[in-house]
C-alpha cells in the first residue's frame, strides 16, 4: 500500500510540475535535445551528412581560426557552413544556437541536473566572465597560426565534451580518450566548468571559442535596428531585481539611480530564465526601442510588442 501511495504522489508531483513549468524552458529543452541528436555522436545525424559523427574533424570549428583560415573562407566546407549560419542567426534574432541547440552545453546543462545545486559554482558570478572568455578566445586563435593547433584541439570544450559523450558508445573513441591531455580536458570542460557549474555551462561563459565569437556577434548585432535581442522595457521595469538572480551567466543589472534592469548582451545567451522571473512582462525578445512604433500609455506598457 504504502508503494502506491508513494507512486500516486511522485506521479501527482512531476504532474504538478510540468503544468507549472515555464513553457519557454520546456520548449527549450526539446530543441537542446535536437541539437544533440543533430551534431553529437554517435547519432549526429547532421553532422553524418559530411562523412562522419563527430562534431570534429572536418566539421572541426577550429579550421575557421587556424592558419589556413583564408583557404576555409574560400571553400564551402562543413565547418564554415555550420560557422556562418551559426553567427547569422546570432546576428539578426540572438543566440538562439547557443542556448537552444549547441550539443556542448545541452550535454553538460542535462548533466548537472544530476548535481545537487549545493555542490554547484556560480562560475559567471564568482570570475570576471568576458575577461576570460576574450583571453582564451586570443590564445586559441594564436596557437595554431604559431604552429601549435594540436595544444588548441587539445584543451577545446567542444572536442572534449562532445568526444566524451561519444566515447560512452564507440570504442575507438573511448581508447583515445583515455590517453593523456584528452581525459584531463574532459574532466576540466565536462566536469568542473560542466556539470559541476550552477547552470552546467561554466565553459560556456569562461572558455568557449564559439561562445566568444558569438558573443561579440550578438553585441554589435543588436545595434541593427531590426535585429531582435532579449531586452527589457524600461517603460515597464520598476527596478525590482527579481530577474537578475535568475539568470545564470551574470547578465542582469539593477541601475540604483534609474531603478532601471538592464541586460549585458555580450555575458547573455538568450537562455530566457528571466523572462518567468519578471511579474510585469517587462523582459522579452523584440527589437530596439527607437525601431519600435510609438508606445502608447508608457505609464502601464500598453502598446508594447509581445515577444
Amino acid at each position: 500500500m504504502w508503494a502506491e501511495n508513494l507512486e500516486e504522489t511522485v506521479t501527482k508531483s512531476v504532474v504538478s510540475k510540468i503544468k507549472n513549468s515555464d513553457r519557454r524552458q520546456w520548449l527549450r529543452y526539446g530543441t537542446m535535445s535536437l541539437g544533440i541528436l543533430a551534431l553529437a555522436p554517435p547519432v549526429g545525424f547532421f553532422v553524418q551528412q559530411f562523412g562522419t559523427t563527430s562534431l570534429c574533424g572536418t566539421f572541426c570549428m577550429r579550421h575557421l581560426v587556424s592558419s589556413s583560415f583564408f583557404t576555409t573562407l574560400a571553400a564551402p566546407t562543413p565547418a564554415m557552413t555550420l560557422f556562418l549560419l551559426w553567427l547569422g542567426i546570432t546576428l539578426l534574432f540572438g543566440r538562439w544556437a547557443c542556448s537552444h541547440l549547441c550539443p556542448i552545453g545541452g550535454l553538460t546543462e542535462f548533466g548537472s541536473k544530476l548535481v545537487p545545486g549545493r555542490f554547484r559554482i556560480d562560475f559567471a558570478r564568482r570570475l570576471d566572465a568576458p575577461l576570460f572568455r576574450f583571453g582564451f578566445l586570443a590564445a586559441y586563435v594564436a596557437l595554431p597560426i604559431m604552429g601549435a593547433a594540436a595544444i588548441s584541439c587539445s584543451f577545446c570544450n567542444f572536442s572534449s565534451i562532445s568526444e566524451g559523450f561519444g566515447s560512452i558508445f564507440v570504442e575507438r573513441t573511448r581508447a583515445g580518450l583515455l590517453t593523456g591531455t584528452r581525459l584531463l580536458s574532459l574532466l576540466f570542460f565536462g566536469g568542473f566548468l560542466g556539470v559541476m557549474a550552477l547552470d552546467g555551462r561554466g565553459h560556456c561563459h569562461l572558455v568557449c571559442p564559439v561562445g566568444a565569437i558569438d558573443s561579440i556577434v550578438n553585441w554589435a548585432g543588436s545595434r541593427l535596428p531590426f535585429a531582435f535581442r532579449e531586452r527589457v522595457r524600461a517603460t515597464r521595469c520598476t527596478g525590482c531585481g527579481n530577474c537578475a538572480p535568475s539568470c545564470p551567466a551574470a547578465a542582469i543589472t539593477v541601475d540604483q539611480e534609474t531603478h532601471k534592469s538592464s541586460i549585458d548582451l555580450v555575458r547573455c545567451y538568450q537562455c530566457r530564465r528571466c523572462e518567468g522571473k519578471c511579474a510585469r512582462g517587462a523582459i522579452g525578445i523584440t527589437r530596439p526601442v527607437p525601431a519600435l512604433k510609438t508606445l502608447r500609455a508608457p505609464q502601464t506598457g500598453e502598446g508594447e510588442p509581445s515577444c
